[in-house]
């Protein structure tokens, strides 16, 4: 059994990792701003099993001690929105925080740091976006060697917690073309469980290192044995939009995901 602790574990992905390692018999603390996330320990027992931390990134010392005895630190926090009035920029939270992150992680003698970066950026989104994790890979590899780092780079990661995120999915694997590739063999659009199974994989296998793209994450994915093949979301256009087409349907769907 591994310790495993995730930055942003109370997020869309990060979640989705902290369920997989629990079920898989990992030890799992997470923090993030707002702590333990709005979810029914009924429906969602694993939550019961989770050690949750109120706490910012950028103050390691409200949650330092939870890499005590860790075997590796996951990173899942990101925005796709900006808010520079609450100091919420591409930057700092896409890529400074990253930085925080793996500096604490490399004090506490960590082993493994896995970063949830992205390939392309996304429909309606500045590069900026996208140029905050490239900086942020560029310096945990410069700056951290010491760290076993690995880099998943999936591209839209859809599942039941982040709404129309699956709908968007199907969306775009009809856009002819794509958009701006999201819907190519690299970077279309995956779903949550494998992108978690492979972060969870990654954390806990000594042996991975370096940057795995979409079709390598979705291997490591299923192959990982975390996660039930046949259990996965699946993109779907739902009767929501009926009537809506072309473009105008790909636009629609864009803006209400970067909201």
């Amino acid at each position: 059994m591994s310790k495993i602790v995730v930055a942003g574990g109370n997020g869309f992905i990060g979640g989705e990792v902290c369920r997989l390692a629990v079920q898989n018999g990992h030890e799992v603390a997470a923090f993030g701003r707002t702590g333990r996330p709005p979810l029914t320990p009924a429906r969602h027992p694993w939550t019961q099993d989770v050690e949750w931390r109120a706490a910012d990134v950028f103050t390691p010392d409200a949650w330092r001690d939870l890499l005590d005895g860790a075997d590796a630190l996951v990173h899942s926090i990101a925005t796709i929105r900006e808010a520079p009035e609450r100091n919420v920029t591409y930057e700092r939270v896409n890529g400074e925080s990253v930085l925080h992150a793996a500096q604490a992680a490399e004090d506490a003698g960590v082993d493994g740091f896995v970063f949830l970066s992205v390939r392309d950026t996304p429909p309606l989104i500045s590069d900026r976006f996208r140029a905050a994790k490239r900086r942020a890979e560029r310096e945990l590899a410069e700056q951290y060697g010491s760290l076993r780092t690995v880099i998943l780079r999936p591209n839209l990661v859809y599942g039941p917690r982040r709404r129309g995120s699956a709908t968007l999915a199907a969306v775009l694997e009809r856009l002819p073309g794509g958009a701006g590739g999201y819907a190519s063999a690299e970077g279309r659009p995956l779903p949550v469980e494998l992108v978690a199974a492979a972060a969870v994989h990654a954390a806990v296998t000594p042996s991975l290192k370096g940057t795995l793209s979409g079709p390598q994450i979705e291997d490591v994915g299923r192959t990982s044995g975390l996660v039930d093949p046949d259990a996965l979301s699946e993109p779907t256009l739902t009767p929501l939009l009926a009537g809506l087409g072309g473009a105008a349907l790909a636009a629609w769907m864009l803006r209400r995901w970067r909201r």
